[in-house]
């Protein structure tokens, strides 16, 4: 199997789109009011999250140009598959299983879906 090229700028203007989505999605002027914000180091995680979104970002750009999306409308309704099918999925675990309320896993998964629909358009533009 060819290994496909993946266009490494665009994957870096995704992360780069995603952690700024983040950062307003997070603000106190959305949602960050209704979450807890009692981590006394923030760098650390913020660290970790930065490369957790370059990873995500390149591995949706794999699925982008191995499955020949050339369009940002294409490349958003990747986006919204991998979201449903991956994150979205993984995520309801935390309200099923575990203690999340409703109200919690509608804002961090609307936060992941609307990154994935931003990523998945810059990357298949």
């Amino acid at each position: 199997m060819e290994s496909p090229h993946v266009d490494v700028l665009s994957v870096l203007i995704a992360a780069f789109m995603n952690i700024a989505i983040g950062a307003i999605w997070y603000s106190r002027y959305l949602f960050g009011s209704y979450l807890e914000k009692n981590r006394k180091n923030k760098w650390i995680p913020f660290l970790w999250n930065c490369i957790v979104v370059v990873i995500t970002a390149f591995i949706l750009g794999f699925f982008e140009v191995f499955l020949g999306v050339t369009t940002v409308s294409d490349g958003m309704f990747v986006g919204f598959l991998a979201w449903l099918g991956f994150v979205a999925t993984t995520q309801i675990y935390a309200f099923i299983w575990g203690k999340m309320s409703l109200k919690h896993f509608v804002i961090h998964s609307g936060c992941q879906l609307l990154s994935y629909l931003v990523m998945g358009g810059i990357i298949g533009a």
